[in-house]
């Protein structure tokens, strides 16, 4: 790469000595100090530096950018390299672009946000605290969107425990309520609908839309329905006008309720508030398909006769959950925009294999791979195709699917990751972990990959010790997610920390009620010996999946255990 970017070094010259004039209002002060060489120096440094930008040259353009800090001065230049050394994790080097870009330019909020999410990243939770308090003198925040811009630069972060730690800390010991609104819209972002909740608590909704949203819908997330409609309904209750959105959420968790009177009624009214509006009957039918109510969903959506991409998707989507693969394949033919195209193509592939095979499908997205120059719509396309032979169990399928594209591109991250998932279901452990620790060289805090690992390492080995290392750091990029909490859960489990293990499992549980956690859950209750809340979870999980033998039989197997 350095080779080919040397070429520049002969170009270069020969447009110093036209470009007199800095392109940056911000740094032309700063530059005015420069001697002419210096200029000079800098000139053809920034040319450089932007050139390798301009090839996806990155590593090239950072190292360059580090090697000659000290003459660099364009603001704009600092917010796209500083941006790179996050995404590569070299937060070495961002410690050196934050201390230089504040020196030239101490009142600058972005240098100020990348210098506290850089130091979020690296541990240091000391020095965040200090570029925070310097923050907040430049900014003098006086309400909620004072803080908007930097709590936004937060969603990105890949460690997000320092995140919300970092914060929570800070709100411990100062009473700041407009913070604290930006706060949690940053922990419902992160899927933390529990933390959501005892912030609202404590700070109150006095009614404002925003927060009485994020209250009701964190609830929903888990699964207090009863407390969450209540939140809706006595919002509503005081509006005048109606709140479209707001009523939306409240039919969707009458839905997740089974409260199929208020859904009706609710319903009526909306439509009888604005009969003629076709995206609002569209929203209304969305709404139910999601809950899996497709003749419900079909019966408001046909009362659209005007056609449309976004209608023919969603009328394909209903005939295909309906087993009606003719007329799916036959909606989803006719879209044309190109959005909703790469949608129905991968739709109706799924319908292909219901209605012919899965081979047919597969050759289907094959050919239509080389229509599209975008790499990431053929790689949309290769991962449809892995889930069509991971349906049907045919892992050694995958694993030559795979083998082919990354003879042609072997730094993909998500192929590899779906290579090393077959590897794990024909219990390669081997070549699974292999997989797995070069997705981590190319991405080394990708939350979903470490928690593969080291869940897959918890139930095929030993290696318990190495494998509470990998979920931790998982943990520690992603706590909201109920996977990587049942994993940590699990591995606590096998470790004999039982107490430990049920703090997570819990979490876990109320979040998601998958069999896999369901059974993790109930386990980690009987080792606590907690044999009326296991009993309770078993009865309420056994309605639940009552077409589930194979599930209700693991759990009834492990209610047997309870002693008498």
């Amino acid at each position: 790469m350095r080779i080919y970017l040397s070429v520049l070094l002969i170009i270069i010259p020969f447009f110093i000595g036209s470009c007199s004039k800095q392109q940056e209002d911000d740094s032309n002060s700063y530059n005015l100090n420069m001697s002419v060489g210096d200029r000079s120096s800098y000139l053809y440094q920034s040319i450089y530096i932007n050139f390798a930008l301009t090839r996806s040259l990155e590593d090239e353009a950072l190292s360059m950018f580090i090697e000659n800090i000290d003459n660099m001065t364009d603001q704009k230049l600092f917010e796209k390299i500083s941006k790179i050394s996050l995404e590569t994790y070299q937060y070495d080097k961002s410690e050196i672009i934050a201390n230089r870009w504040l020196q030239i330019y101490p009142k600058s909020y972005n240098a100020y946000q990348f210098s506290i999410s850089s130091s979020l990243e690296n541990n240091n939770l000391l020095k965040a605290e200090k570029y925070f308090i310097e923050y907040l003198k430049i900014i003098k925040p006086i309400d909620k969107n004072d803080y908007s811009k930097l709590i936004f630069s937060f969603l990105d972060n890949k460690n997000r425990l320092n995140v919300v730690n970092f914060f929570e800390n800070y709100l411990t010991k100062n009473d700041n309520r407009a913070l604290n609104l930006n706060f949690i819209e940053l922990l419902y972002s992160y899927n933390m609908p529990s933390k959501v909740i005892k912030h609202i608590d404590k700070l109150g909704t006095f009614g404002e839309r925003n927060l009485v949203r994020l209250y009701a819908s964190s609830h929903m997330l888990l699964k207090s329905y009863n407390k969450s409609q209540n939140i809706l309904e006595s919002y509503l209750k005081g509006k005048k006008a109606s709140d479209r959105q707001v009523q939306f959420e409240l039919l969707e968790i009458y839905i997740l309720n089974n409260q199929k009177e208020y859904r009706d009624k609710l319903i009526q009214k909306i439509l009888d508030s604005d009969p003629d509006n076709l995206d609002t009957i569209y929203q209304i039918s969305r709404i139910l398909f999601e809950s899996s109510m497709f003749d419900l969903s079909e019966k408001y959506l046909s009362s659209i006769v005007v056609e449309s991409d976004e209608v023919n998707l969603l009328r394909g989507m209903i005939d295909y959950e309906r087993g009606s693969y003719i007329e799916a394949i036959d909606h989803f033919d006719r879209i044309t925009n190109y959005n909703y195209k790469i949608l129905a193509i991968i739709n109706k592939s799924s319908a292909m294999s219901k209605l012919e095979s899965v081979s047919k499908a597969i050759d289907y997205l094959e050919n239509l791979k080389k229509n599209y120059n975008d790499s990431s719509v053929r790689q949309r396309f290769a991962l449809k195709q892995i889930s069509l032979l991971n349906e049907k169990k045919l892992y050694k399928d995958i694993i030559t699917l795979t083998n082919k594209i990354l003879d042609n591109n072997n730094d993909n991250i998500n192929i590899l990751y779906a290579r090393a998932m077959a590897y794990e279901s024909l219990d390669n452990i081997n070549l699974m972990e292999k997989d797995l620790k070069q997705v981590l060289k190319y991405d080394r805090k990708n939350a979903n990959t470490l928690n593969a690992l080291g869940y897959s390492l918890t139930i095929h080995t030993e290696r318990y010790e190495e494998a509470y290392n990998f979920i931790h750091q998982a943990y520690h990029y992603d706590p909201g997610s109920p996977a990587i909490l049942d994993s940590l859960a699990w591995i606590l489990y096998k470790k004999g920390e039982f107490t430990h293990a049920l703090i997570y499992a819990e979490s876990s549980y109320i979040k998601d009620q998958d069999p896999e956690i369901v059974e993790h859950y109930c386990i980690i209750l009987m080792e606590n010996k907690l044999y009326e809340k296991l009993k309770e979870v078993i009865k309420k999980e056994s309605v639940r999946n009552s077409n589930n033998e194979n599930f209700i039989k693991k759990l009834h197997s492990i209610k047997d255990e309870i002693p008498l």
